[in-house]
């Protein structure tokens, strides 16, 4: 495994790379994971990774290599900035959004932010094709069970998940 020094800082794959099936986004999910799993003491970032298989809830997982903790979590990606060292991990094929967004949780109170509110389509995917026309669309928010696409300038969540909304961010 290939890493440099530089400016007496490590860095390579070792710090940031998750272990296979996983991708690395920066970024945490605040707290200590989400029910599955908090401040688990383990001896590698592959340990993390087994653990999380091992729960079918379990979508991604935060490893600090300094402090050996894994923390286990329900959501696939981050919904703020990255926590010290931790590597936030996600097991691949875990969005619920189309290609080129990442499902996040929460919500942006309302109907949408100006560019597309409450507009009826048929699917998630119509609902990223509309907010790919706009340069100023950031995310999206929709709902199968109501066929509702809102999009949102903003690129995060403000409150938690409402509904059945997914929240889908360009990525």
């Amino acid at each position: 495994m290939l890493q440099l020094v530089v400016l007496g800082l490590l860095i390579g794959p070792a710090l940031s790379s998750c272990p296979k099936g996983y991708d690395h986004y920066n970024g945490d999910i605040p707290g200590w994971g989400t029910s599955l799993g908090s401040a688990l003491k383990v001896s590698s970032r592959e340990w993390c990774a087994r653990l999380c298989n091992a729960l079918s809830r379990c979508l991604s997982f935060e490893h600090s290599s300094k402090s050996q903790l894994c923390n286990l979590n329900t959501g696939a990606t981050p919904t703020a900035n990255k926590y010290l060292d931790y590597a936030f991990c996600t097991k691949q094929g875990s969005s619920d959004c189309p290609a080129g967004y990442r499902a996040v949780d929460g919500d942006v109170p309302g109907w949408g932010t100006y560019l597309g509110s409450a507009r009826k389509v048929g699917s998630r995917e119509v609902c990223a094709l509309m907010c790919s026309s706009w340069t100023q669309c950031r995310s999206f928010e929709h709902s199968n069970s109501a066929g509702v696409c809102n999009l949102n300038t903003s690129s995060y969540p403000t409150r938690g998940n409402y509904g059945d909304y997914k929240f889908c961010i360009k990525s």
